[in-house]
């Protein structure tokens, strides 16, 4: 083979100097051009006096004493907090460090850190201190005001705000405003039916420290019900001194006629599991199938101290499966909201299963008791299951309601089964629950579970003349009991459901107490 030398040469030539130009750019990397920008765009909005990060890195000398620290966090992707490690499409609120910014942090104090010329350093960032930066929401709802203590632990509570609006409204936006940031962690923002905490109400809005408000995509909305009230989950710091916190949350609504769709927020949950004391990888699964075609926008997994990791994954009709989002390092710190760039498509049939890892072993430093078995409960020493995602249906404004996707499921196991099918009617639950319980073999209901309706199985069923009892095995409460009595002349059913553990058990937007009468 020929090689033509001279060419050779020169390249290598200047393939050596092209190296020591980028070593010698890399050395001129300073403080002051390259760092301080950084620093404003990512970390500035908690590091500045008066918020809840414990320094402040807005110039040179703030920033010098910590550059070790800084040096282990960024590098270990520690901070910024973001823990998304795996997933499907991008995310518009991704707080990340890039790899090229990282790279020049790192290299930055590798260098020894030099200040570089002051005549570079950009202008500090502007942040409006106790200030709407949506402007004058439509409607301010004030917490309770709240005594956060000098020092001790963190402080939870779960504060009630009234709304009560004398007709449903769209919400577009979100802002929430802590009166003392010093101590204020986070807060997420639940819609209630009167001041009974409803699950099905919805996540409605959230903060932590460093977040933007909450502004849902152009053409969507929360629907705000008439008469409903918030419940403001709350956490805070304590920060060596006594301060008062009375946080407060703008909703700014849009017009109906502007509402394409509704940006509705499901919980895909479990609350029927059990972690053993000890145990450092415990499982817990939870699963919603769409009933149409829909999109989702956004996901949220929420555990307390004990939890490991969350993914959620899809599992599409046509046998493929998808890994949507993992975060391998969960940290109950940060609740995070991880928004979606562009939509992901859930056509009709498609069932996304969370699956959670919990570490209730000795080895967890932020476990509050290794000693007991843990189960689902609202104090942060016991556990939490949810999978959040928030989605749109691809036709009509709003998904088809509990009711609409009962009579669907009735209409279908009618054409299968005629004569066999029972809409069964609780005193408070909205529509005929579709239900069939064959003589032999296993049989179906329709629940509400999740804010949403779930087709299960009904198993173990045993007849003895015309009483039966039977299982309804569920991943998110575990098992709840249902035993039955037929009318062959009548036609109709009567049916008791019970679980162990929840004693007014709450179905399809009802609360199943003894005997729900029946219609045929």
């Amino acid at each position: 083979m020929y090689f033509n030398r001279t060419k050779v040469f020169a390249a290598i030539a200047a393939a050596f100097f092209a190296g020591n130009i980028a070593a010698a750019e890399a050395a001129k990397l300073s403080f002051t051009k390259d760092v301080a920008p950084i620093l404003n765009a990512r970390c500035a909005a908690c590091h500045r006096p008066g918020q809840m990060a414990p320094m402040s890195l807005l110039s040179y000398d703030e920033v010098r004493p910590w550059v070790k620290a800084i040096r282990e966090n960024v590098s270990a992707r520690k901070m910024p907090p973001w823990h998304a490690t795996a997933h499907a499409g991008s995310f518009m609120n991704d707080r990340s460090l890039s790899e090229a910014e990282l790279s020049t942090v790192l290299a930055r104090i590798d260098q020894g850190a030099p200040r570089g010329n002051p005549s570079d350093l950009p202008p500090a960032p502007v942040f409006p201190e106790g200030k709407w930066k949506l402007g004058e929401p439509d409607f301010v709802i004030t917490l309770p005001e709240v005594e956060i203590p000098a020092d001790g632990p963190d402080v939870f509570q779960k504060i009630p705000g009234t709304v009560a609006l004398p007709e449903d409204q769209w919400v577009s936006a979100v802002e929430i405003l802590p009166g003392a940031p010093k101590v204020v962690h986070h807060v997420i923002v639940f819609q209630i039916k009167g001041f009974d905490v409803d699950p099905a109400g919805g996540w409605l809005g959230a903060w932590a420290a460093g977040t933007e408000p909450m502004v849902f995509p152009k053409g969507t909305g929360r629907l705000m019900q008439k008469g409903a009230n918030v419940i403001g989950d709350m956490h805070w710091h304590p920060s060596g001194e006594a301060i008062k916190d009375q946080t407060r949350i703008g909703l700014h609504f849009a017009k109906t006629a502007d509402i394409e769709k509704e940006l509705v927020n499901l919980w895909v949950l479990n609350q029927g599991f059990k972690i053993p004391a000890g145990d450092p990888n415990h499982e817990v699964r939870a699963k919603h199938t769409f009933a149409q075609d829909s999109f989702i926008l956004g996901f949220a997994p929420h555990m307390h101290y004990r939890g490991k990791d969350f993914t959620y994954t899809a599992h599409y009709p046509d046998g493929r499966e998808e890994l949507l989002l993992k975060v391998e390092n969960y940290d109950f710190n940060w609740q995070t909201d991880y928004i979606l760039n562009e939509r992901l498509p859930m056509p009709k049939g498609t069932t996304v299963e969370c699956v959670a890892h919990f570490d209730n072993s000795a080895n967890n430093p932020a476990n509050p008791d290794p000693t007991r078995d843990t189960t689902f409960g609202e104090e942060t020493k016991d556990e939490m299951m949810i999978g959040f995602l928030d989605y749109v249906v691809a036709e009509g404004v709003r998904p088809k309601s509990r009711v609409e996707l009962y009579n669907d499921a009735a209409q279908t196991w009618l054409a299968a089964h005629p004569g066999e099918i029972y809409g069964v009617k609780s005193p408070k639950s909205d529509g005929f629950v579709p239900l069939y319980v064959p003589k032999t073999g296993e049989g179906r209901i329709m629940l509400g579970l999740g804010g949403s309706a779930a087709e299960l199985s009904v198993t173990d069923i045993v007849w003895t003349g015309n009483d039966f009892t039977s299982r309804i095995p569920t991943e998110q409460i575990g098992d709840i009991r249902m035993t039955g009595t037929l009318d062959p002349a009548a036609g109709t059913i009567t049916v008791t459901l019970s679980h162990e553990k929840i004693p007014n058990l709450v179905l399809s937007g009802g609360h199943w107490k003894g005997s729900v009468q029946s219609a045929s």
